[in-house]
């Protein structure tokens, strides 16, 4: 019998499915303000002598594609108008006295877009109302990886760097060694951002008040951070003007504490008590503040306080010899009528940069009080406290 064999194929179907994957390229950026911060004349880019400023901080931008489009500074609309350093300035350079002047001053971009890491030709612009092209405003492919941006606040609002200053003040009449102090408040905070694609413009991906329009750009972030105002461009460290004085900044080296000494211009001295007796004062020395590394033209106050060695409400001599009462007597300063009262506070104001002096004198003793007493030689020792006002 013949066996019939029956053979089954299988058809095996294999269906691969395929998933597409995208690679998200995510611009970041760093910034790094500088601190202190000290005017200088030419900075930077700037090589006109009559250009004063500082440069305030470094952007780094980075792509992984290699690729950025037409990127703008936003939310920068605190430095819109003129920003006004007050400071010591003279118009010409002839025997004019320095006098204390508002003076206007402008944040502006030196962008490095042909050269990665910086270096190259710069673009310079001038940063107005709450948006700011980088580049332009439209056109701009930047493939220089990473793109660096510094920030410069100088007294001009040319884009030559070799230009002039075009904002009504010469840096060369400024005073060397002196603060430029800043507005109250002034404190800006900025934002990166930059377009979709190349063919978005910042007037597109932007409105007018620096807010970013996520249809067809987006915010940059920026050392971890990203939406408005995410980049103070000022630290804690910014300021270098003196910490007594409004927030500002220094011109020239590095400034030396404003620093207070008091002495007297002869340790010990002598007087006759017959001098100081009822309202007759006798000067028995000089008082002196000096005030080093101070700024000419400004005025500074110390607290004094007086002290002897003694308890007693009243200043007192005592005989140098022996035992026997003591002798009470006022204490005065300058020319103020009032006598100085023993531990308190002595406001010495209107004090300039240098040495100042005031005479010591003694007086208000009382005649009955010294009839009875021996005569001789009587002394005290006198202390003095200085301090700056709270």
């Amino acid at each position: 019998m013949k066996k019939e064999f029956r053979y089954f194929f299988i058809e095996l179907l294999l269906i691969l499915f395929c998933v597409p994957f995208f690679l998200v390229s995510v611009v970041t950026a760093s910034y790094n303000p500088e601190s202190p911060l000290y005017l200088e004349i030419a900075p930077g880019p700037f090589t006109n002598p009559t250009v004063i400023g500082l440069k305030l901080g470094t952007y780094q931008i980075f792509n992984p594609e290699g690729a950025i489009f037409n990127p703008a500074f936003v939310n920068t609309s605190e430095v819109g108008n003129n920003i006004q350093l007050t400071g010591l300035y003279k118009t010409w350079e002839g025997g004019e006295p320095f006098t204390k002047n508002n003076l206007n001053f402008k944040i502006m971009s030196v962008a490095y877009p042909y050269s990665s890491g910086g270096g190259g030709t710069p673009v310079l612009r001038t940063i107005y109302g709450g948006r700011s092209p980088i580049i332009d405003w439209s056109g701009t492919t930047i493939t220089a990886n990473p793109f660096v941006v510094e920030l410069y606040l100088v007294n001009t609002n040319s884009t030559n760097p070799n230009q002039n200053a075009t904002l009504n003040s010469n840096g060369q009449f400024y005073q060397l060694d002196t603060p430029y102090t800043v507005p109250p408040g002034f404190n800006p905070i900025f934002s990166l951002a930059m377009a979709d694609d190349a063919n978005t413009d910042v007037g597109t991906y932007t409105s007018s008040n620096g807010d970013v329009i996520t249809s067809g750009g987006s915010y940059v972030d920026t050392g971890g951070t990203t939406g408005p105002n995410n980049t103070p461009i000022l630290d804690i460290n910014s300021f270098s003007s003196d910490p007594d004085d409004d927030n500002g900044f220094f011109y020239g080296d590095t400034p030396l504490p404003l620093t207070y000494f008091f002495n007297f211009l002869q340790p010990t001295a002598s007087f006759n008590i017959n001098s100081a007796i009822g309202t007759g004062r006798v000067v028995v020395n000089e008082a002196r503040i000096e005030v080093q590394n101070g700024v000419t033209g400004e005025n500074y106050s110390q607290h004094l306080s007086f002290t002897d060695t003694t308890t007693n409400a009243a200043f007192q001599l005592f005989p140098r010899e022996g035992t026997g009462a003591p002798i009470s007597y006022q204490l005065f300063l300058g020319v103020n009528p009032d006598p100085i009262v023993k531990g308190a506070s002595v406001l010495w104001s209107s004090l300039v940069s240098g040495i100042n002096s005031r005479d010591l004198m003694i007086g208000g003793i009382e005649a009955q009080n010294i009839t009875s007493l021996a005569s001789g030689t009587y002394q005290g020792i006198i202390s003095v406290t200085i301090s700056n006002p709270n």
